[in-house]
């Protein structure tokens, strides 16, 4: 019974010493944004900056396509096939004209900068049930968006809509 009673008395004694203890506080500097340097001229303004607009003022594109499905853009359906395509802009509107064996359709769309320039050269088609939209054209310099049009109802197969990518092939240099 001595034992347990002195055990008691020790666990109470360290409470009361470790609510005694000094409080320690971090140590802060009296002007923490003030930093001694020789150097104190402001930094240089990168050069390699460039006006949008005449980044992508005269961008001209060609390659070819392959549907594999039919792609509605601008009230315009285009049956699946081969495509040439080529894109011109003028720093704000882009056109994409699509060829297929003499047939050409011509489709306007705004143009903006590319979210990651090194990815390589897509077509975006919005999938929705069975009804594929063309939504981008993606090229190293810039992106041509196409006004998309009304949005479809709900479909009767009830899937989610996904975007799918088409690969792009160069056939002349860009410039």
């Amino acid at each position: 019974m001595k034992v347990t009673h002195v055990m008691r008395v020790l666990v109470v004694l360290t409470g009361f010493a470790a609510l005694q203890a000094p409080r320690v506080y971090a140590q802060s500097e009296i002007d923490p944004d003030h930093f001694d340097s020789p150097n104190t001229e402001p930094f240089s303004q990168s050069k390699t900056k460039v006006d949008v607009g005449r980044a992508m003022q005269n961008v001209r594109f060609s390659g070819k396509v392959n549907l594999p499905y039919s792609v509605q853009c601008a009230g315009k359906t285009l049956p699946p096939g081969n495509y040439s395509l080529s894109i011109s802009s003028d720093g704000k509107i882009g056109r994409a004209t699509m060829n297929k064996k003499g047939q050409t359709f011509e489709i306007p769309g705004a143009v903006r900068l590319p979210g990651d320039s090194h990815s390589r050269s897509t077509i975006l088609v919005e999938c929705i049930g069975k009804i594929h939209r063309l939504s981008a054209i993606h090229v190293k310099e810039m992106e041509v968006v196409f006004d998309s049009d009304p949005q479809v109802a709900h479909t009767s197969d009830a899937k989610p809509g996904r975007t799918e990518k088409l690969l792009l092939t160069l056939t002349s240099p860009q410039k």
